[in-house]
């Protein structure tokens, strides 16, 4: 089993969703702060890549990293060897959105809502939800566009070859 301890997701639905696309044992970190601090510290030599939400505030740690490109709803900023993935708008969005171009419809996985999908992404149990991992496995399968460019530049920030995964 592969540990992808490189990968820093934000929250708990990030974090299923890293897993989902084939990185296993990502480095869950709690909130966007300890993202930016996993990276500084524990991580400062070696290629990384945070995963963050879109929030209302711009965390001040983003400012040292260069802009690098904006895909699907996935904004790109590196800084040497550390690159941040923000997802926008906030995740329940991206991954409705993601639904929507595959007209895959979220109902089918028990989300009859924007707020009912919010609640179980949210949930600290996030990674124990049948429902929610299947329903990131189908976009995965039809090749929703931002989940195949999370795993690219996942995989082009860390090195990791996507055969391997």
């Amino acid at each position: 089993m592969n540990h992808h301890y490189q990968i820093i997701p934000e929250c708990y639905a990030d974090t299923v969703l890293v897993e989902v696309l084939g990185f296993e044992k990502p480095n869950h970190q709690l909130g966007i702060g300890k993202v930016f601090a996993s990276m500084s510290k524990t991580l400062e030599k070696r290629p990384t890549v945070g995963i963050i939400d879109n929030d209302k505030v711009k965390p001040k740690a983003l400012d040292e990293f260069e802009p690098k490109g904006e895909n699907h709803g996935i904004k790109r900023f590196s800084n040497g060897k550390h690159t941040i993935l923000v997802i926008s708008p906030a995740f329940e969005d991206w991954v409705f959105e993601n639904a929507q171009s595959k007209e895959i419809d979220p109902a089918e996985y028990g989300f009859t809502s924007r707020k009912a999908f919010r609640d179980a992404s949210k949930s600290t149990k996030a990674n124990q939800n049948q429902h929610l991992k299947q329903f990131l496995n189908t976009l995965k399968q039809k090749k929703a566009p931002g989940f195949v460019q999370l795993t690219d530049w996942i995989c082009e920030a860390t090195g990791i070859d996507k055969a391997d995964i």
